[in-house]
Formats: structure tokens, sequence, C-alpha cells
């Protein structure tokens, strides 16, 4: 079988990507042929590379200046800035090489590129759905689907896809509402990479050892409980009813210190997501206690996982959240909400909290009843270490195959 797997930035050293390297990696030892399709902007011509034995071409969407005005002019009715040079490339590609499947990320802008395409030309179309392409939150700035003209395309996408893969039960859900049909929607996780699991040996010393660097890192008490936040710093990752559960956990005799961990970002509502983090926190009297760390090399983040007590996800909508399977890798218990597609595997492994998103005080419930309760704790610990397994590359690689082994007229198709 030969795929090609459609993503709109590809960089296998980058944390986001190399979810993307490691599925291609065990496709191969299955015998499949994958190559990854990424548009540029920046190119000028196409470009095909040699990229850990994977070839990789990159689209040059805005080439020239009619191509440029194209983009502009359609972006006009939808929020994407190189669809047009998304479409003409990805077809100039197509006319070239044949592909037995098209792996696609993301309904919109990539699904849409390759479903204007003849159907003479595009090989099957498989659609993985990751949330921002159909979610819409427009009170936090979140989600394609926010846009009526997206919503609006979306269930003629979904109808020009051979299968759709949600990666979520709570996103199959949502695509279902938007009109996707439930004979070909399916939900398979994403994987976390292999360097996000501890290697072999004492997980104990593992943490004890990651707790300490944290530590002397951040001027941190070693006695008083320490919850980290892991992600990008966007309003609809809700980490504001994070920094409001402080007080409420306070009052309870309790003195977490909160990490803030990712990189900041600046939105239309919210203007600096990070400045607008630290004037909540000083205006409920807990900023000493919280400590915007900014972003760290992917390579860190274990340490930040292994060495708090509590990860907490406080999303306001997510479709899944690898950062919570990260924590629970390496036996820290996640809080998390449950409109997060993840909760439904926390709350089906008992590995950690499911709460109410938009509350601080739901938040604080649970950041007290796992501070308070080692039994708990424990417990959830223990089945954290068993969830994660569940979503190595090798497993949810295999599954996606299988998944695609079983379209009709495929290679290997089983009948």
């Amino acid at each position: 079988m030969r795929i090609l797997y459609c993503i709109p930035r590809y960089d296998s050293a980058a944390m986001g990507n190399r979810i993307h390297t490691e599925v291609i990696a065990v496709w191969r030892r299955h015998g499949v042929q994958a190559e990854v399709l990424a548009l540029a902007a920046g190119q000028s011509t196409l470009t095909t590379t040699l990229e850990e034995g994977i070839v990789v071409h990159r689209l040059p969407v805005s080439r020239g200046l009619p191509l440029k005005l194209a983009n502009r002019a359609l972006a006009l009715l939808l929020p994407y800035p190189y669809l047009a040079g998304a479409v003409l490339q990805l077809r100039h590609l197509l006319d070239r090489q044949r592909y037995d499947l098209a792996h696609i990320e993301t309904a919109f802008p990539l699904g849409l590129a390759a479903a204007l395409l003849s159907q003479r030309t595009a090989p099957p179309l498989a659609i993985t759905l990751p949330g921002a392409d159909i979610m819409a939150e427009p009170e936090f700035d979140y989600g394609y689907g926010r846009f009526r003209a997206v919503r609006a395309l979306l269930p003629w996408v979904f109808r020009r896809a051979a299968l759709l893969r949600a990666d979520s039960p709570q996103l199959r859900e949502l695509a279902l509402r938007l009109g996707a049909d439930p004979a070909k929607l399916v939900a398979i996780p994403y994987n976390i990479t292999a360097d996000s699991f501890p290697p072999p040996g004492d997980l104990a010393t593992l943490r004890h050892d990651s707790r300490a660097m944290i530590v002397a890192r951040h001027g941190l008490d070693p006695e008083r409980p320490i919850v980290v936040s892991l992600n990008r710093l966007h309003p609809f990752k809700g980490i504001a009813y994070l920094v409001d559960a402080l007080p409420v956990v306070q009052r309870a005799g309790l003195a977490p210190q909160l990490l803030i961990v990712g990189p900041n970002r600046t939105t239309p509502r919210f203007g600096d997501y990070g400045a607008y983090l630290t004037r909540r926190a000083q205006a409920l009297g807990v900023a000493p206690d919280t400590i915007l760390v900014g972003g760290v090399p992917h390579t860190e983040t274990m340490s930040y996982m292994a060495a708090a007590d509590l990860a907490v996800v406080p999303s306001v909508a997510e479709s899944f959240s690898r950062v919570v399977v990260e924590a629970a890798a390496v036996g820290t218990p996640p809080i998390v909400t449950r409109t997060t597609g993840v909760s439904d595997y926390v709350a089906a492994a008992a590995a950690g909290r499911v709460v109410d998103p938009r509350s601080g005080a739901a938040i604080a419930e649970a950041m007290i009843e796992l501070l308070s309760d080692r039994a708990a704790w424990s417990a959830c610990s223990r089945q954290a270490l068993t969830l994660a397994a569940d979503f190595s590359s090798e497993r949810i690689a295999t599954a996606l195959l299988e998944l695609y082994r079983s379209i009709p007229g495929l290679p290997n198709h089983v009948a």
C-alpha cells in the first residue's frame, strides 16, 4: 500500500510532528510505503527531501503573483491564507504520482483542498479530525467551525471521504452532529511519542530526581505540592479556571505551587493570554504561588510531568489532549474537564478525576481530594500507567492501518 500522509506543516524534529513520524515508521515496518505532503508558504518550488528515511514533499502554496492573488481572494470567503495554493499544488503532485490512499490531517483546510480535486485524480481520502478543524468556541477564539462558511462545507467534505477518524468519542459525536456518516466515522485517539514513556527502571527514582530538578530551577518549596499545567497559553485551554481554583484549595489548608508551562499566545478577545493570567492571579492573591514558566523543549516536558503531584488540563473544549496521557505515562494523576476528549479514557481507566469545565470550584474539589487522600492518589497513579500504554505509537499506528486496509479496493483489503 502506498499512502500520502498530508499535514499542513511537517518537521520531524518538532514535538507536535513526532507522533506522525512514529506512525509512519510503524507503517513502514508493516510494508507500507508512506510519503509526507506538507504546505510551505515561503518556497518558490516544490521540494522533495528524505528525512529519517521518509520522503517529504513540500508544496509552494504561494508561488508567484497570480497564486498569491488567488489565495487572497479565497481567504475573503474561507479563513485560511493558502487554500487556493494548496488545491492547485496538490493537484499537480497527484497528476504526477499515484497513491492508494491519502491520509489527511484536518477536514479544513487540507480535507477541503483534497475534496475539491477530481475523484479521477485523487486517491480515496481518509480524513483525521483533530478538533480545531471542526470545533467552534467563538467565545475563546478557537476552532474553524466557528466560521459559517467552514461549517457549511464540512458535510460535503465528510461525504467525499472514504472514512473519517475522530481522535476521541466526544469529537466523533460532534462530527455526527455536523453531518458525518456514522458508518464511516471511527474514534481512534492520537498516540504519544516513544520518549514520553519513562526509560526502563525505577519510576520512583525518576520522579524524585525530576522533582529535585524542578524545585531547584524554580525556587519551589520541596515540602509543598506541585501542580503543573503544560499546554500553550490559549484561552480555550481554560487555564484561568485553574488559577481560580488556587484560593479555594488554599482555604482548605493546602498550599500547592502552580507551574503554568507552555508558549504564550495572543488572541483578539483576550490579548496577551500570559498577561491575562498574571492579572487574574494577582487579583485573587495567588500570584506568589503561580509561576508562568513559558515554553520548554520537549526533552524537558517529562521532567515537569514527573515532578508534579497533579497535572491539570482544564480545557473549555478540546478534542483530545496528549498532555494528559504524557502525565499518565510517568504516574502523575491528571485532572481533566469532561469537555476534553481524553476524559472518556481517563474516566474508563479510573486514572484521575474528570470535572466540569469553566469551574474553578470543580477543579479545586478534585485537587483537594487527590492532594489530601494518599490512597486515592496512589490508585490513580497506578491506573494512569496502565492507561498510557494504550496510546503507544505501535498500538495507534496498527489500529489505523487495520482500519485503512478495510477500505474496499485498497491493497490488503480484508473482506
